[in-house]
């Protein structure tokens, strides 16, 4: 590969930056932007596949073209060689084989006449084996100049750079004691010793958050509440949840990894963590009061209590009946059955009068 003088310092300003800035859009388009003027291109892509509906699509080239592509993408026969090869593909290689092909030609038109190109090259995002992406740069004009082999070499010396860059990007660091680290679909991908205590006591071994609910359905209210979380409804405290079971508290707290960057929804790669919250936090009224005391006082039944605490939490009767997983009627059953239990006539007298009279840590 020769590199001439006057990109050499362009070159290593381009790799500096990728192991010194956060892995988002805009890097990505100021990356693509140094890439192009390397090896004298027009246009640089990042397309990754593993989202839905549709792939995401980074690019330089003018706004129109990405719905176009995006609506003939299953045609795109680079693409294809792409992923029958594991390696990269350089249009200039295949043109021949493929510009007379009849089952090519509304892909080739639908994209010519958005972007016309002379040469592209498309690099594979490659991750445990699969491909979950491509860089891709091009020249526009029919009349422009073909990649030259070494502009080709030049061009997989750098994106070996930008592929390590963004796998490197969905890779968090590891998780502290009372984290894990959750897929889109919130299957566990790596956690912390205290968190899987938690887990464990919670869960049993072995879990996987998108299996079928067991050990009283407190897999299916953890699952819930992270959809909740990603999906919405928006409101204060959404992304928090407090579990309970045998006497104990367990407060946990979502957030999203990479806000700024690019997000994968694909299973196994980090998308969201949760933290373990110390019972100290306060974070509802179960955590400072003691109440087992308070269960024992008045006869609650299990489902009972669980409903308590969610009144206490200030959740109406369809999100508890949604976050237990049980129709509205049956809390407004347990709800009658708690007044009658412990003498309030309304939710207002039951959170003030066990509130009041709890024992408080």
């Amino acid at each position: 590969m020769n590199l001439p003088n006057d990109k050499i310092n362009l070159t290593r300003e381009l790799i500096a930056k990728l192991y010194s800035s956060p892995f988002d859009e805009a890097l990505v388009l100021e990356i693509g932007r140094s890439v192009t003027q390397l090896v004298d291109a027009h246009y640089s892509g990042l397309l990754i596949y593993a989202q839905t509906p549709l792939p995401v699509l980074i690019t330089n080239n003018p706004p129109e073209f990405t719905p176009i592509y995006l609506s003939v993408i299953n045609e795109d026969f680079l693409l294809d060689s792409l992923v029958a090869t594991h390696s990269e593909i350089v249009l200039h290689r295949i043109r021949k084989r493929v510009e007379y092909e009849k089952d090519k030609q509304n892909f080739i038109e639908t994209v010519q006449n958005a972007r016309p190109i002379s040469d592209i090259v498309y690099l594979p995002i490659i991750l445990d084996g699969m491909i979950i992406g491509q860089w891709s740069f091009g020249r526009a004009g029919l009349k422009s100049p073909i990649f030259s082999e070494n502009q080709v070499e030049l061009i997989r010396f750098i994106g070996s750079f930008l592929i390590d860059a963004f796998t490197r990007s969905l890779i968090p660091p590891p998780p502290e004691e009372e984290t894990a680290y959750l897929d889109h679909a919130g299957h566990v991908v790596s956690m912390g010793a205290k968190i899987e205590d938690a887990f464990t006591a919670l869960f049993g071994r072995g879990l996987i958050l998108a299996s079928r609910p067991s050990h009283g359905d407190r897999r299916k209210l953890f699952k819930t509440a992270y959809q909740r979380f990603l999906q919405g409804p928006l409101h204060v405290g959404m992304d928090r949840l407090t579990l309970h079971f045998q006497d104990k508290h367990y407060a946990f707290q979502f957030s999203i990894l990479r806000s700024k960057g690019i997000p994968l929804r694909a299973e196994g790669l980090p998308y969201a963590s949760v933290r373990l919250l110390d019972n100290s936090m306060g974070m509802d009224c179960a955590q400072v009061i003691d109440w087992p005391a308070i269960s024992r006082m008045y006869g609650f039944t299990p489902r009972e209590s669980d409903v308590v605490l969610e009144i206490l939490e200030g959740r109406m009767n369809k999100e508890i009946a949604d976050t237990l997983g049980v129709e509205e009627s049956t809390i407004k059953r347990h709800t009658h059955n708690i007044y009658e239990k412990t003498g309030f006539r309304s939710r207002t007298e039951l959170v003030l009068g066990i509130t009041r009279g709890a024992n408080l840590n």
